[in-house]
């Protein structure tokens, strides 16, 4: 049970997996028109290993602070949002076929076997709207097969899949409508009778979209991004005494909001499990509950803001990051060395 016997001013922590989106972790760039945007500031070079290596470095760190969950992306997230970079750039564990590139399960395995020895849980997240660059139907669903069958022969315990970020309606296999049937496909991919508990993450403009896909989520993941704290409140409740929902009731889990620590506290008041979502300055892009085009990227490394514009300084290194990773261990009661 995590955080056993913890409540925090009345509210039961007991039971939640709180998180942060940490999507980058084994990012890379294959196109070198867009490659130099991720230069670091020391160095004037990008490094893949780098970044994985730093990240896992960290995670002693946000253990102590009480962070059980980190979001990792085979296809990343929005590493930055101006067009001739955000349309340019491939960060993509897949091949067009579908099959595994080598170095991303590298990466991966070393993030899956640094977190677990701290009793961290990684959601491993497949599919980046931005990313699709799949030759087929097909190659999407042989990607989530052996995706998921890569993951289970690792031998390692503390995965959740997070099939898509952000599913939204349409018609095609990766949306609201369809993606039941890759989630199909992910739970019926097994290893000596044992299998993945899997989801897939939800749009924050609708949290219920159309479609079978609550039926096949083994815990359910509305994303909070686009709401400020009360409403997120409501949303939340609305989501969990949703007839359907609550008919079968599983964990909660927003694994995406913001740095916002008002709307931390409304998920914990409705009792659902909630994940930090910081973006970083000189992103390209405003967002809900902070306006990242306020200044520039920062020049030096020590200074870089965010979990999510590249590149990456893993350390609680800013206000915002010091601000969440101070409340979740008031929350939690964790003490760091």
């Amino acid at each position: 049970m995590t955080y056993a016997g913890r409540f925090h001013k009345g509210r039961r922590i007991e039971g939640l997996l709180l998180n942060s989106r940490m999507i980058q972790a084994v990012f890379d760039d294959e196109n070198p028109a867009t490659r130099r945007n991720w230069c670091y500031p020391d160095t004037g070079v990008w490094d893949p290993d780098r970044n994985t290596r730093e990240f896992c470095d960290a995670l002693p760190l946000y253990r102590a602070h009480g962070l059980l969950g980190v979001t990792v992306g085979m296809q990343g997230g929005g590493a930055m949002y101006y067009p001739e970079v955000f349309q340019n750039y491939i960060n993509t564990a897949f091949r067009p076929d579908g099959s595994l590139k080598q170095p991303y399960l590298e990466r991966l395995a070393r993030v899956l076997k640094a977190a677990d020895a701290l009793g961290t849980v990684v959601f491993v997240n497949y599919f980046y709207w931005k990313q699709q660059r799949f030759e087929s139907e097909r190659a999407i669903r042989a990607a989530v097969e052996n995706m998921t069958a890569w993951l289970l022969q690792t031998g390692h315990r503390n995965i959740l899949v997070d099939l898509k970020n952000e599913i939204q309606q349409g018609r095609d296999i990766l949306s609201s409508r369809r993606i039941h049937e890759l989630l199909d496909i992910a739970r019926s991919t097994t290893l000596d009778g044992r299998r993945l508990l899997v989801s897939t993450s939800i749009h924050p403009v609708k949290h219920k979209p159309n479609g079978e896909w609550h039926k096949y989520c083994d815990f359910l993941m509305p994303h909070g991004n686009d709401s400020f704290a009360d409403e997120f409140y409501r949303e939340l409740i609305a989501f969990k005494n949703d007839e359907e929902i609550a008919a079968n009731a599983r964990p909660i889990c927003c694994n995406e909001d913001s740095i916002d620590i008002a709307s931390f506290d409304a998920a914990l008041d409705a009792g659902v499990s909630w994940g930090y979502y910081d973006q970083g300055y000189g992103c390209g892009e405003t967002q809900t509950k902070c306006n990242w085009l306020e200044h520039d990227r920062e020049t030096k490394f020590d200074d870089l803001s965010g979990f999510q514009t590249v590149p990456i300084n893993w350390g609680i290194n800013t206000p915002h990051k010091r601000a969440f990773f101070a409340r979740l261990r008031e929350v939690t009661g964790s003490g760091v060395d």
